[in-house]
């Protein structure tokens, strides 16, 4: 069997239901030769996993997902062989840190209008468990039976109609290039309502400091997609990745290691580079 790569995978430290040593049991299961951690907008478990990995049969990759907004959307910025002593990294994710919490908030104090059991008081006392997966006011409103899936939660925000704004990515993306690390756009077919990208989109991110796009995933439902965006990167001499997006059970349909990529269909040799 020939081992293969999953870039893309969260932990307890953001939305993901496994711990590193959970996690990396899974990962050598799988047969899964490298690998990265990359949680959303944090590094809480990669100095955890550089430990585990020293004596394991596998190469791993520190990385976080930043968030950023384009355009009015939300993108995401697959950022890798990253420092968790770099300070300004560190003040990146802690802004957007910051920012997630304050609209935790907001959420709750939307639904505390309509549901007599939900208060921000109340929300400020719940001892959130990592590993049921998720976030804070997601496992908060779950665990008070106002939501049953993250549909739920996600109709209740798009009534609320108060959007999650993270810095803008123009601001973004050229301090990241400007600290060293390739920046590859996750999930392409996430944006811009699952259209392609155009390439004048594309050329403007990539003039931008956009290094690769995250051209296997379980985003993409045509393989004339993945084509596209394997072909950009080609001639356009950037990063072609692969990632599960896995979750752990807290979303049980990306599965870790799905899609089944190995080295030759992505960009192995320069992002090995970055394995520790």
């Amino acid at each position: 069997m020939r081992p293969i790569i999953d870039l893309h995978m969260h932990t307890t430290a953001s939305d993901g239901t496994q711990t590193p040593s959970e996690l990396l049991k899974v990962i050598l299961e799988k047969n899964i030769a490298l690998f990265s951690i990359t949680d959303h907008d944090s590094v809480g478990n990669i100095d955890e996993m550089i430990l585990l990995t020293k004596e394991a049969n596998v190469k791993f990759i520190p990385g976080v997902e930043v968030s950023a907004m384009y355009k009015g959307q939300e993108f995401h910025l697959l950022t890798y062989g990253i420092r968790t002593n770099d300070a300004e990294l560190m003040n990146i994710l802690s802004t957007n840190q910051i920012i997630r919490e304050a609209h935790n908030r907001k959420v709750i104090e939307y639904v505390s209008t309509f549901a007599p059991e939900v208060s921000l008081s109340d929300y400020d006392a719940y001892d959130r468990k990592p590993s049921k997966g998720g976030w804070k006011s997601e496992n908060y409103l779950s665990e008070k039976n106002v939501t049953h899936s993250l549909n739920d939660f996600f109709d209740i925000v798009n009534k609320m109609e108060e959007q999650l704004n993270f810095p803008d990515l123009e601001e973004l993306l050229p301090k990241l290039s400007h600290l060293g690390y390739p920046v590859v756009l996750a999930h392409p077919p996430a944006y811009n309502r699952r259209q392609l990208l155009t390439f004048k989109t594309l050329d403007e991110l990539r003039n931008l400091g956009i290094s690769g796009i995250e051209c296997y995933s379980p985003y993409f439902r045509f393989e004339s997609d993945t084509t596209y965006y394997r072909n950009y990167c080609k001639r356009n001499n950037m990063l072609i990745t692969c990632g599960s997006d896995h979750h752990g059970d807290f979303i049980p349909v990306r599965v870790l290691g799905i899609p089944r990529i190995v080295a030759e269909q992505i960009s192995y040799d320069r992002l090995i580079e970055f394995a520790r």
